[in-house]
């Protein structure tokens, strides 16, 4: 029995791999051998080194930027064959509203821009690359196709603050994952898989900072509502990331999404103190 990820060689693009999760997830691959493109808006601090690892800049909400960054990527290590879609405008960036009904309309089309529309273009991106390749190329030199996005527990149990941005991860993880999940099996035979990753509250220094900033905080994400009773280590999204990535451990896997969430079961709707 192999019990290898096979990740080797394969060469694998990240949108928003510059951020706490996008980073953890950059290394990761390149640990486990496999050739990395960092796609965003800004290269990481610090930038990654060695022949495996390339960096472009590039907004997903950009449907030509997007074709150049492929097309840079597959100049250097050949057709993406793995994806991981996972940047997006999270809830460290966007305006908080106590009811949708204080939200601009503004607000609500700015994410869906970036976190749908942009996720629809890269997966677009990705798959027009892929048929293409399917048309020409020696099939055999692709390993680990497949498509993996980033989602959220939020796109399963809401956000009372920023409805903007659950509606908008839960029309990517689970109506795209769907839709995708037999379409890519007529472009490209063989083992060809998408899913989708769901974070619950991951334990980054934003997290930590924003618990330091609301003593609330930490106990209503992470403990009164998880089963774990403590948030997703960085790392776990990351591993996460890469068992689905990867056609050994994960071949039979395909329009799921793993829920990386320390158990999470919902919200919590009222607070002690509210009436």
């Amino acid at each position: 029995m192999d019990l290898s990820l096979e990740l080797d060689g394969t060469h694998v693009l990240i949108t928003g791999g510059s951020g706490f999760i996008g980073s953890s997830t950059v290394t990761a691959f390149l640990l486990a051998g496999a050739r990395v493109t960092n796609i965003d808006l800004q290269a990481p601090n610090p930038n990654p080194s060695g022949p495996n690892y390339q960096y472009f800049a590039c907004d997903i909400a950009s449907e030509s930027a997007l074709i150049d960054a492929f097309s840079a990527a597959s100049t250097t290590f050949g057709p993406v064959a793995c994806c991981i879609a996972l940047a997006s405008l999270d809830l460290s960036v966007l305006p908080h509203h106590e009811s949708l009904a204080d939200m601009d309309v503004e607000q609500w089309r700015q994410t869906h821009r970036v976190n749908v529309e942009g996720t629809f273009l890269t997966a677009r991106t990705w798959l027009r690359q892929l048929r293409d390749f399917a048309q020409t190329g020696p099939k055999e030199h692709l390993t680990n196709v497949g498509l993996i996005i980033v989602g959220s527990e939020s796109g399963h149990f809401g956000e009372r603050c920023n409805a903007d941005y659950a509606s908008g991860k839960s029309a990517v993880q689970f109506g795209l994952v769907k839709s995708l999940m037999g379409d890519v099996s007529r472009v490209w035979e063989g083992a060809r898989r998408v899913n989708a990753v769901a974070p619950g509250p991951v334990d980054t220094l934003q997290f930590r900072k924003e618990c330091a900033e609301n003593p609330h905080q930490f106990w209503v994400d992470s403990q009164a509502t998880t089963g774990l009773k403590k948030p997703v280590p960085l790392e776990a999204v990351a591993k996460s990331i890469l068992f689905l990535a990867s056609e050994n451990w994960s071949g039979s896997i395909t329009g799921q999404v793993l829920n990386v969430d320390s158990g999470k079961q919902g919200k919590v709707m009222w607070m002690k103190d509210e009436h």
